[in-house]
């Protein structure tokens, strides 16, 4: 089946690239400032790389495409192996793989990843047999030489890490719940007194004795319930994207980094307008991880998992919306916290990162 692809993919006008790496092949067909760039994965025999090594391959290739002075790449993986279930793993770690099926030649493709690539769908399915025996494939959906493969029930599945558990996004959650419900057992957390003795924003407790754990403590804050399930809720429908998408190491330092920012703002603008105010609260750790996904959607070309651009901007509309029309909203804070969200996305968010932190 690798020889098949081979002689396919160099009848297309592919040129082969020689690797150092037995079981990788490279083809690159170049267009003025363009390369498209497949690269297959000979895993016939077995799967010898773990997801960490594929990713250092795929930027490898890249690279080395880079260094013939093509910026701009459009690339694809073919991993060709019998092995389909062992071979997903690379799926949730990369939105432009596709895994072909080494006995049949049929291609099994996912959610997310891209529906085509320059018709080369069409010549791999052009090639598929049917399968014979106990061989799990679905033929749901027909492709030019009449079967497209497909494994598992559904003919295209969703990728799994969107149902992944993320335990830093559930943890922030429960600490801020744990941390509301214990000051609740104490005292009450509408009280300003009360929360200003545990740590809530007063710029001239700050100014005056030097008070600067406060940035940080007023992120886990919250004046009542309605205020803390507002926050909560938000971080968990949003949270998980987010963590899913950068790692949890990346995924706590935008939600601190953030909510960090989003307290300087809150204390800038305290401290021109009323250095009075008491204030407290995540939404400005909320924020950030909005305006972080606001990039990694930007970033993945306009759609991560459920969410794409237009979400994305209908979503921020309306939280500063209800911001601006509400009573007692810090809008200092959401809107540092958004920004500050963004800009450490920027800074630490790299494509495929997740198998790496």
């Amino acid at each position: 089946m690798i020889e098949k692809i081979q002689d396919l993919l160099e009848k297309q006008g592919y040129l082969k690239i020689e690797s150092n790496v037995p079981f990788v092949k490279l083809y690159v067909q170049y267009e003025l400032s363009c390369a498209k760039v497949i690269q297959v994965l000979d895993c016939v025999d077995e799967i010898p790389i773990t997801t960490d090594q594929y990713t250092v391959f795929c930027e490898k290739s890249k690279e080395h495409i880079r260094d013939r002075g093509y910026e701009a790449i459009d690339f694809l993986t073919l991993i060709v192996t019998p092995w389909i279930t062992e071979a997903r793993k690379f799926v949730l770690n990369d939105d432009h793989c596709w895994i072909v099926n080494s006995n049949t030649m049929a291609l099994i493709l996912y959610d997310n990843e891209p529906d085509d690539f320059y018709g080369l769908r069409q010549l791999i399915e052009s090639q598929a047999i049917p399968a014979t025996g106990d061989v799990p494939v679905n033929y749901a959906q027909e492709g030019a030489g009449g079967y497209a493969g497909y494994y598992d029930s559904n003919p295209r599945q969703e990728k799994s890490f969107a149902r992944e558990f993320t335990p830093v996004n559930t943890a922030l959650v429960i600490i801020n719940v744990m941390v509301f419900f214990g000051m609740s057992f104490i005292g009450s957390t509408e009280n300003v007194e009360f929360m200003l003795e545990h740590g809530a924003m007063f710029v001239p407790y700050v100014l005056e004795n030097g008070q600067f754990y406060r940035f940080f403590t007023c992120m886990f804050l919250h004046f009542g319930f309605m205020h803390l399930m507002g926050n909560m809720v938000v971080l968990m429908f949003l949270g998980d994207n987010v963590e899913r998408a950068v790692g949890k190491v990346k995924f706590i330092l935008i939600y601190l980094l953030g909510g960090l920012f989003g307290s300087i703002g809150s204390f800038v603008y305290a401290l021109l307008y009323n250095p009075g105010i008491v204030s407290a609260g995540a939404s400005g750790a909320i924020f950030a991880i909005i305006g972080a996904l606001l990039w990694l959607v930007i970033r993945n070309k306009g759609k991560l998992e459920d969410m794409t651009t237009l979400r994305m901007c209908v979503l921020i509309a309306y939280a500063l919306y209800n911001g601006i029309t509400s009573e007692n909203v810090d809008m200092a804070a959401h809107l540092f916290g958004l920004v500050g969200g963004f800009l450490a996305a920027i800074v630490l968010y790299r494509k495929n990162d997740r198998s790496i932190v």
